[in-house]
């Protein structure tokens, strides 16, 4: 579950995605992804090596999945959280 480095390329983009100055160039837009279920959900943040709460229901972005046997994936929320949370509490919503 190693995350050392964030691929910084992503992060750009889904800033440019973000902030609506994202051109084709750029590359692919990012899917969104929601939080399942309603209530709160704690989450491990790698920044601060301590665990977050995040609303269930939120609007997230898939950073890294991590490799297939992985459980967890890497994830940045719109309150500008990045965060682990586990692969099945997540669904994909898409471009919405």
């Amino acid at each position: 579950m190693g995350w050392d480095r964030i691929d910084e390329k992503k992060i750009k983009i889904l800033i440019k995605q973000l902030s609506g100055t994202m051109t084709a160039k750029d590359g692919d837009l990012m899917p969104r992804h929601i939080i399942k279920g309603k209530g709160d959900i704690w989450c491990y943040q790698i920044a601060t090596r301590t665990f977050v709460r995040i609303q269930r229901g939120s609007s997230i972005y898939i950073l890294d999945w991590g490799i297939e046997t992985n459980e967890q994936c890497l994830a940045y929320s719109t309150d500008n959280t990045i965060f682990t949370i586990d692969k099945d509490e997540i669904i994909e919503i898409g471009f919405d």
